[in-house]
């Protein structure tokens, strides 16, 4: 009967176990077509096609270079570190020197960290920075000197542990990211982002068709696991009864026992054809699903050829148009320099006449202003006259009008007289 139990239980294809695989195989075929999904999606160009989109590229590898370099910098001016020595022949007089000032510096400002003095601490930090990009512009004008650093140091970033290094080999991290992120942004054109959310847009859809189609199913299977092992647990306790029970009346019996057996017998038999007739159903709809999904590759493999192909012929055009654009600038660059040179001739011309008309302007500043000066004297001398005639006038008016006034006062002085002597004479 142990026998018996065993070989029900290895039999049953709808145990957990297996049903738990085929989830997880479901759920990596998923992942390989989401893979291959994004693999399609990636942009088609290589390499950047404007002047523009270069030169971002170029400012984001010279900041990860400058990074790099101050890194190395880091640990060539460490304290009692013999690696400045090791590339005094290499760096040069100019850059040894320089380097051995800034460890001078920096050692200066990790005192004043111990010992605070905040005026202190200001100007060491400005003068530790003005020395960095001193060094920086030195070794910009000796790259083979910044190359050699940057080689020789690169594989010793990770065996110093120190909070300087990790925030500065995390600081270049996140700029080679960003400088991945900004190339595939650059190398993706407005069509190509069409088309990428439109074809997502359909696979989307696709893929929650699918999503919904193997939920179904995988509810179904989970069903009928679980239909199964309730079964399978009622009978095998059925089983476990009638052994007991068989132990029980072993020695009354051995003819029941037989009988009890085949009894068993039978009806594991019939288990066993009801569990075949019910995996072969099961098995049939998973072979209709799967023809179904190899049709459906089928059908996005032609999708994507015509995509394909399309693609090529864009990245023809894109192309003639690249080389147009560039036979263009090209005729326009010596249009420019032709330009240039008359440009610079006549610029020197006005510089030199420039030169000539100083001295002329200096000599008509001084003319203007003498003749200022005069005009203003002149203007005084007239103000001054003016206000002259202007008291000639009124002290002629006031002579004037008391000449008037006298003349009339004596005038009236004689009229009263004469008639005094008329009435003198009447009266006699």
């Amino acid at each position: 009967m142990t026998e018996l139990l065993q070989a029900r239980n290895e039999i049953s294809p709808f145990n957990s176990k297996k049903g738990k695989e085929m989830a997880r195989s479901n759920s990596a075929n998923s992942q390989q077509g989401a893979s291959a999904a994004l693999r399609i999606l990636e942009p088609a160009r290589k390499k950047l096609a404007t002047v523009e989109t270069q030169r971002i590229i170029e400012c984001l590898d010279e900041c990860i270079r400058r990074q790099e370099l101050s890194s190395a910098l880091l640990l060539i001016v460490m304290p009692n570190d013999e690696r400045l020595e090791q590339f005094s022949l290499g760096l040069g007089v100019e850059i040894l020197t320089a380097l051995k000032s800034h460890r001078t510096l920096c050692r200066l400002l990790d005192e004043a960290f111990i010992n605070p003095n905040e005026e202190r601490l200001k100007a060491l930090q400005v003068e530790v920075s003005n020395s960095c990009k001193n060094i920086l512009r030195m070794f910009r004008e000796n790259p083979s000197a910044a190359t050699s650093i940057r080689n020789e140091l690169v594989g010793e970033y990770a065996k110093l542990a120190g909070k300087p290094l990790k925030d500065a080999l995390e600081m270049i991290k996140k700029l080679n990211e960003i400088r991945a992120m900004m190339l595939e942004r650059l190398l993706t054109t407005p069509t190509e982002e069409k088309d990428r959310g439109r074809y997502l847009r359909q696979v989307t859809e696709r893929e929650k068709n699918n999503a919904t189609i193997i939920d179904k199913l995988q509810s179904q299977l989970d069903a009928a696991i679980d239909d199964k092992e309730q079964e399978m647990g009622k009978r095998n306790e059925t089983i476990r009864r009638l052994k007991n029970d068989l132990h029980q009346i072993e020695q009354f019996s051995e003819e029941h026992i037989r009988r009890t057996k085949t009894e068993a017998d039978k009806q594991q038999s019939a288990d066993i054809r009801s569990c075949e007739s019910k995996q072969s159903k099961m098995q049939t709809e998973i072979d209709q699903l799967r023809d179904r999904l190899n049709r459906m590759v089928q059908e996005d493999r032609e999708t994507e050829q015509s995509l394909r192909k399309r693609k090529f012929k864009i990245e023809t055009e894109v192309e003639n148009w690249i080389s147009k654009y560039d036979q263009d600038m090209g005729e326009k660059q010596d249009e420019y320099e032709q330009i240039d040179e008359v440009y610079t001739e006549e610029k020197k011309q006005l510089s030199e006449l420039e030169e000539k008309f100083k001295v002329l302007e200096e000599e008509y500043d001084k003319i203007m202003e003498e003749r200022r000066i005069a005009r203003e004297e002149k203007e005084a001398k007239e103000l001054e006259l003016a206000h002259m005639m202007k008291a000639a006038i009124t002290i002629q008016a006031f002579f004037r009008a008391y000449k008037v006034r006298k003349s009339l006062k004596s005038k009236a002085k004689k009229g009263g007289k004469g008639k005094g002597g008329k009435g003198k004479k009447k009266k006699k």
